[in-house]
């Protein structure tokens, strides 16, 4: 008789203990499903900081300077993801862009210019003598730069309190006491790049509101 009643009391814990491991199993699970829910695919996807004078996305710095000659491929790159975060934002938004449309295509990402059918404007460069000679890029860059300010009249089209830190003005972005130009011809590679460093920031503005409208991405 005891030991059936030592039988069944081993039993008895031995459940006991499963069901808490099933309850606390049960609760890590509900609070990995609640962080989850609260993650944004943006957020998630497109991580936009900054590591000494450049701006970064997803890792890529966007610049260069004669004391940190960035390849042009990691520059490329950097556009293609800017590229493709636009693109989702406005897709997201269901934003129409009139004039331009970027077209994220990796590190050969460009504009299409929707007046000029089959022109295309190269969010990309590859250096050298002759790029400093070609204004391609450099009209990419201000027609992504249009989209952008288009994006962000979209938003203020709804939300009237939403401001980008930095004001987009044809080429330039300007804080409260300088202009910088996005065009690296006739320019400085440190006054390129700080224009760049805007933008990005002006991007994450971007990131960030609309990861506040759409939680769940």
């Amino acid at each position: 008789m005891l030991r059936e009643y030592a039988a069944l009391k081993r039993c008895m814990l031995r459940k006991e203990d499963e069901l808490r491991s099933t309850e606390n199993q049960s609760r890590c699970a509900v609070v990995q499903l609640d962080k989850l829910k609260k993650t944004n695919v943006f957020n998630a996807t497109f991580h936009i900081w900054h590591k000494d004078h450049f701006g970064t996305i997803n890792g890529f710095r966007l610049g260069r300077l004669a004391s940190v000659p960035v390849e042009w491929a990691e520059i490329n790159a950097a556009w293609g993801q800017a590229c493709l975060l636009l693109c989702s934002l406005a897709r997201k938004m269901g934003l129409q862009f009139t004039k331009y449309r970027p077209v994220p295509f990796g590190n050969f990402s460009y504009i299409e210019c929707l007046d000029e059918k089959g022109k295309q404007l190269p969010l990309y460069a590859t250096g050298g003598v002759r790029f400093f000679w070609d204004s391609k890029f450099d009209q990419g860059m201000t027609a992504f730069l249009e989209c952008l300010r288009q994006f962000k009249e979209a938003v203020e089209s709804g939300d009237t309190k939403f401001a980008l830190p930095y004001r987009v003005q044809k080429d330039r972005l300007e804080d409260s006491n300088n202009s910088y130009s996005i065009k690296i011809q006739l320019n400085s590679e440190e006054h390129w790049t700080k224009a760049l460093k805007f933008m990005l920031t002006n991007l994450k503005w971007g990131l960030a509101w609309v990861a506040s409208q759409f939680p769940d991405g």
